[in-house]
């Protein structure tokens, strides 16, 4: 959120938008509706675009650019939906992409985070919990059922629980530090985040 001036010294508050332009990736009717609704009532008059299938989704990511996209993780065939996401961060890589469940199973999360997605909600959720999340991701934060968080955290745990194994050192004895690329962004070698490298 950011002031700017008006003629006269009034102010005038600018609110981040959650999107611009929304695609929704949704088998289910009731499910596209609801997030309709809500995403009208976030960004009114906002370009928001429904499909229930993998093909329609397939021609609109051909036609058109989205911001925030969300993805039936329940497509079919099975892994149609982790398919998907992965395409549209090839294609769209500035879109959000959130992957929407009607379960919280581990591995369908996980599978979703390992395509690309950036948030994932369950379809069960209240509009204001759904509404609540999309606000957070306009102002940088993140798009996690706290039901899914847990199996993430579950993951963490048991990944930094592993043994110590003799290849976790270096030749000169000193412990190898943990190692997490894939959840950090590179830093060019002799630089340090936020310092002129």
């Amino acid at each position: 959120m950011f002031d700017t001036k008006l003629p006269g010294g009034a102010l005038r508050v600018f609110r981040p938008q959650p999107f611009f332009s929304a695609l929704v990736v949704e088998s289910d009717p009731a499910v596209a509706s609801r997030l309709n609704s809500v995403l009208g009532v976030l960004a009114p008059g906002r370009c928001v675009v429904l499909v229930p299938t993998r093909e329609e989704a397939d021609a609109m990511l051909d036609t058109l650019s989205f911001d925030l996209v969300f993805v039936d993780m329940q497509l079919y065939p099975i892994g149609d939906g982790a398919s998907l996401i992965a395409d549209v961060r090839a294609m769209q890589p500035r879109a959000r992409i959130i992957a929407l469940s009607d379960t919280d199973d581990r591995d369908l999360a996980l599978s979703a985070f390992a395509s690309g997605a950036t948030g994932y909600l369950l379809s069960e959720a209240e509009d204001a919990e759904i509404a609540y999340a999309l606000r957070a991701l306009a102002n940088g934060g993140a798009v996690l059922d706290p039901r899914v968080a847990r199996h993430v955290v579950a993951m963490f745990a048991e990944t930094l629980a592993e043994p110590i194994r003799a290849g976790d050192f270096h030749a000169d004895g000193a412990f190898r530090k943990l190692e997490l690329r894939s959840l950090t962004p590179a830093i060019p070698e002799g630089t340090r985040p936020g310092l002129p490298g």
